[in-house]
């Protein structure tokens, strides 16, 4: 009987489902494509057979330990002390982290995230355009299917370093928009796409960030 309930127990956990948070608080710019982006990584997490939680509340982050942590088009310094060695504790141990682009217009007065964690932060971008981004590395799982030049509409930004150690995996104007790192026994992927609602329309865009979600869940 004993080992009966000891299997039993080792069986649920076995069968737990993975938890993701797609976060989307800003103290700063708030983007408009903030709902329907919400609206797209939920349903990638679905289909990743992720229980998902969407929220605009940082705090969330106490509550549980997730196996990814999404930031999307977050902006400005949303976290308190709590919260960050919340999130840090969480990458620590094997959590995965997915930025997507404002995420890099955030927490600029934690040196772990932007150096460590994202890898850059933003500091300025020209108006919205058609640009081609250089596919630099099409191995990824989120980026096997693009060509190896994307037309792409967005607002394309200039970050303040090269992401340190990082594999880069898309250019644009000669410097990184996406890229992925290893970071203890978790991982980080970050995308500088994400601008205009009309990205999470596109097909070829959110493979890129489903792909970059299974990556990190690895």
């Amino acid at each position: 009987m004993v080992r009966c309930i000891v299997l039993c127990l080792f069986l649920v956990g076995c069968n737990q489902q993975k938890r993701a948070l797609v976060l989307s608080e800003t103290r700063g710019y708030r983007h408009a494509s903030i709902e329907t982006g919400v609206q797209v990584v939920a349903e990638i997490a679905r289909e990743l057979d992720l229980d998902v939680i969407t929220t605009e509340d940082s705090s969330l982050l106490c509550d549980e330990k997730y196996d990814v942590v999404v930031f999307l088009n977050t902006s400005g310094n949303i976290l308190n002390e709590e919260e960050r060695i919340a999130l840090k504790q969480n990458i620590q141990s094997g959590c995965g982290f997915v930025g997507v682009h404002s995420a890099a217009d955030t927490e600029y007065e934690w040196d772990w995230y932007g150096e460590k964690l994202l890898g850059a932060w933003f500091v300025s971008h020209p108006p919205v355009s058609e640009s081609m981004i250089e596919v630099v590395n099409r191995e990824h799982p989120s980026t096997s299917h693009l060509p190896e030049k994307w037309f792409c509409v967005d607002e394309w930004y200039v970050y303040d370093r090269m992401p340190d150690g990082a594999t880069i995996l898309m250019n644009v104007n000669n410097h990184p928009i996406a890229w992925c790192s290893e970071i203890g026994s978790g991982r980080s992927f970050y995308t500088g796409r994400g601008h205009p609602m009309s990205s999470f329309n596109e097909t070829d865009f959110i493979n890129h960030i489903k792909g970059g979600i299974a990556w990190v869940l690895q």
